[in-house]
Parts: structure tokens; sequence; C-alpha cells
């Protein structure tokens, strides 16, 4: 698959596919959007309504660049929370591409840039501890073969849109990713769209539709309560 390296609006790389049109975040900023989507709207939405817990579980869906994986791995170290991390892609970016994914720039903590460069490096379908507050897993497989046996306190769901991959949309894989929450846990996605809802809906969870990041009107965030 054809794939072109791109600069987002805030100044942050990305990467394009143009043989389906699909970009691995906003073009409008890759770092404002995963910023604002899964740590403003995810982690610290989770973090205000959960006060006394001091560790907190993430699965995130589309491990990508690893973009969102850095910027939380950076709240943990700021904040002290202990975070256990697990991350699912089924088709990781090449060496050649990771290289083009310069976002020193962006991180406020002088480790970020050697972390980030081993959530690349270090191999998959084990757990590495790259600080005392923050556990790390990354797994090469689909989500359709994936045994959900970890109890979750955050989803992010960013896989690729509707458009290009329907089947990751549909309630017979939303369901197992729901089920696995905790109580009070909370499914953070950049998509608005309509049939999500409605599944989120008829698996129990609260759903709220908020405003988006730059360039997207609304995004989805659910609780399980």
């Amino acid at each position: 698959m054809n794939k072109l390296k791109i600069i987002t609006k805030d100044g942050s790389p990305s990467i394009y596919l143009k043989d389906i049109n699909e970009y691995y975040h906003s073009k409008f900023g890759a770092v404002s959007e995963s910023k604002y989507v899964f740590i403003k709207n995810g982690l610290n939405f989770w973090k205000k309504n959960s006060p006394n817990k001091s560790s907190c579980n993430i699965f995130e869906m589309g491990f990508g660049t690893g973009l969102n994986a850095i910027l939380t791995y950076e709240h943990s170290i700021e904040n002290k929370l202990k975070i256990n991390y697990q991350t699912i892609d089924s088709n990781p970016l090449a060496k050649n591409e990771i290289k083009f994914l310069n976002y020193s720039k962006f991180f406020n903590n002088m480790n970020a840039e050697i972390i980030f460069d081993k959530l690349h490096t270090i191999p998959w379908d084990e757990t590495h501890l790259l600080d005392k507050n923050f556990n790390f897993l990354k797994i090469n497989k689909k989500i359709q073969n994936f045994n959900f046996a970890t109890k979750y306190d955050i989803v992010y769901y960013d896989a690729f849109g509707s458009r290009v991959q329907p089947e990751l949309w549909k309630e017979d894989i939303i369901k197992p990713i729901i089920k696995s929450l905790n109580n009070y846990g909370v499914f953070v996605t950049y998509s608005s769209m309509g049939e999500l809802r409605r599944t989120l809906v008829n698996l129990g969870m609260t759903v709220e539709k908020i405003d988006g990041p730059i360039g997207k009107r609304e995004m989805i965030r659910a609780t399980k309560i």
C-alpha cells in the first residue's frame, strides 16, 4: 500500500494512505487530535470520575504511529498514574516509515523521544516495563482473533474509518470490547457514526456525542454504568 508522509496543520507528522484515501490522523493536526480525543476526553475524563484510583488499564484499537501511546506515557509520568497499556495492530508500520515520525518538539518529558523509539522497536506480544508507572504490551494480530482476558478502564478506539474498514465498527467486534470494560469504564473514539452510537446504546452504554477536535463537529464517548 502506498504510504505518503505528511505534515499536519499543527506541525506534527502523520501518514496518508493514497490507495484508499485515508489518513492516520486528522490533517488538521495529528498531535492536537490525539490529545483532544484520547487524553482530554478519554483519560482525563476517566480520572475526573475515578479520583480514588491510582492505576488504569487501557486498551487501544490501532497502535498505528504510536502517538496515543506516547502521549499516554507522558501523562502517566507527569501525573504519577500507573498505567497498563495494551494496544493491537495487525499491520504495523515498517522501520523506514517510523523514522519519519519525529514528534520530539511536542514532548514535555526528556525521555519521551527514547520511549517513543522503544514503543516501535521492542518485541511484539510481550509485556514491557518502560517505567515504574507504565507497562506496555503491543499485540500483533487481528482484533477478531483477540481474546479479551483483561478488564479495562478505558478503550481508545482508533481504527481506520468505516468507509475503509466497515467490519471494525460492527457490533460483533464492539461487543467483546464493551464486555471487557470495568464499571465506569470509558470507550472513546474520534468517530461520530450513528451506527456506532446505536450499537453502544444497545450494549447498555451511556453515550455522549461531544464536540469533536478541530475539523470535526462531533465525536463519541460512552461510559459503562
